[in-house]
């Protein structure tokens, strides 16, 4: 069944859109639902508190919009607001457009992804070992990444056959199916595998049948001779401090792996094929069952998307991406049919999966509010590092109204402050840090205040709510007084 002649937007309950400031969304009119508000609240204090130039969400429920806006600047120099319109790099996000290529091709009966793929491109040499394209598609194939043996140059690749120049000379790391080994490179490689099955130019292939189809309509390449007039500039953020790019690098050797453009609206296009219709209910078990190796483990990737959990045990479908100038995630979740797509124009090393499925909790779980505590703290935070040593170090609480910070290290020169957001979900709240935004805990009792976050990546099989906290505090809390009275109770409702 082909897609709808127009897909469905909701904007809660109307279609508004304000380019009063640098934060803009399509939001209702009026009083704007909490679910939307939260989102908003916690993209703003992520973008300031992570120092990134400009951010966009969009949120969705299948064909329907639920949020889209966009934070900070697309361009910083000419002040140029992000509006939902924005483009930006898409990375390795790119990775699972191709992906819908490939599901489609298959679907049609014009792609077998367990033939050798000197089938598809017979120019391709023959390497040890045959190679496929469901291999390649999950990074089986034993295909090098970026390695000093490449052959990139900083120009116009003029075709995929022109990009396969880079690596086609290179030999496999190990045989297909040993072991896991990511591969933008693979995607190349696949690019020619979808142009061989089509008969149609990839770039050509994928403008009429996926992202036409699917109403992709700011989805291309990125022609950096010729850029988009809605492309955000690309920077890099070091030490807070905000740079533009000079000189990007020109990604045509490299367009179905990490070479396009999108928008996260048009992101939330592409999650909503998987549950409309688009591709059908065998194809996308398919592409999302986890592939083996040989010894029979999952590796947690089907068709370039991977398998997760999310805080409340979620089954997710995901993919990031990350390279210059650009920051990017987009997460399905394929029960409840809710996609959250985001994009940042600088590179970010950051937790972005888990703050996407904390962008898309408020629509996940129905409000729970109990009553929060007013007050304050000293407290002591112990830091627990990626090797499991811990640090420990002196702190202050600070909460009212549902928002708060964290301060570690306070009146030293690490010090850093965390927002606090309270999620009206039970005693949940977002910790927002440089890295991302973390799932938190907090209780006061008996007048102590004790607090914890999660922090944790893709790829998982269960859900990480009993992972040990990367960071936690406690310390005694001294409760607002209001000024007409006692102390306010310092223990929350249960």
């Amino acid at each position: 069944m082909r897609l709808n002649a127009a897909l469905t937007f909701r904007w809660l309950p109307a279609a508004i859109l304000v380019f009063a400031t640098p934060a803009q969304s399509l939001h209702a009119q009026g009083a704007v639902d909490p679910s939307v508000r939260l989102v908003r609240a916690m993209a703003e204090e992520l973008r300031t508190t992570a120092h990134l130039p400009g951010l966009s969400v969009a949120i969705g429920e299948g064909d329907t919009i639920l949020f889209a806006g966009g934070f900070g600047f697309a361009d910083v120099e000419r002040a140029l607001p992000v509006t939902p319109m924005t483009q930006f790099r898409t990375a390795s996000v790119g990775k699972v457009i191709t992906a819908t290529a490939l599901g489609r091709l298959v679907q049609e009966g014009r792609l077998n992804l367990d033939t050798a793929v000197q089938a598809y491109v017979p120019g391709f040499p023959l390497k040890r070992w045959p190679i496929t394209a469901r291999e390649l598609a999950g990074h089986l194939a034993g295909m090098p990444h970026y390695n000093a043996a490449d052959r990139i140059e900083q120009r116009f690749y003029s075709s995929v056959n022109d990009a396969l120049s880079v690596f086609a000379a290179e030999s496999l790391l190990s045989e297909p199916g040993v072991r896991y080994a990511y591969s933008t490179h693979g995607f190349t490689l696949l690019s020619a595998v979808i142009e061989g099955a089509s008969g149609q130019p990839f770039l050509e292939y994928m403008k009429a049948s996926v992202f036409a189809p699917l109403y992709m309509n700011s989805t291309g390449p990125h022609i950096i001779a010729n850029p988009a007039p809605a492309l955000a500039t690309l920077y890099a953020v070091s030490g807070g401090v905000v740079s533009k790019i000079g000189n990007p690098e020109d990604p045509s050797y490299k367009w179905a792996g990490g070479g396009l453009i999108s928008t996260p609206t048009d992101l939330l296009h592409l999650a909503a094929a998987y549950s409309n219709g688009f591709l059908t209910p065998a194809t996308v078990r398919m592409m999302f069952t986890s592939q083996r190796l040989r010894s029979g483990s999952e590796t947690g990737v089907g068709i370039a998307w991977r398998n997760s959990v999310d805080i409340g045990g979620h089954r997710v479908m995901e993919h990031a991406g990350s390279m210059e100038g650009t920051r990017t995630v987009v997460v399905m979740y394929p029960e409840s049919r809710i996609a959250v797509a985001i994009m940042a124009n600088a590179e970010w090393n950051s937790l972005i999966e888990e703050t996407a499925h904390m962008l898309a909790l408020p629509f996940l779980v129905k409000r729970s509010p109990v009553k929060q505590p007013s007050g304050a703290a000293d407290v002591t935070v112990t830091v627990r590092k990626a090797n499991g040593t811990q640090d420990v170090k002196s702190g202050a609480f600070l909460v009212a109204a549902g928002r708060g910070s964290l301060t570690v290290d306070r009146g030293t020169p690490t010090q850093v402050t965390y927002p606090l957001l309270y999620l009206e979900r039970g005693n949940s709240y977002a910790l927002v840090s440089p890295d991302g935004i973390a799932y938190m805990t907090l209780r006061v009792e008996a007048d102590t205040v004790d607090g914890k976050a999660i922090a944790y990546g893709s790829l998982r099989a269960t859900s990480p709510a009993n992972d040990a906290p990367f960071l936690s505090f406690r310390g005694p809390f001294v409760a607002t007084r209001s000024a007409t009275g006692p102390r306010q109770s310092a223990a929350p409702r249960k």
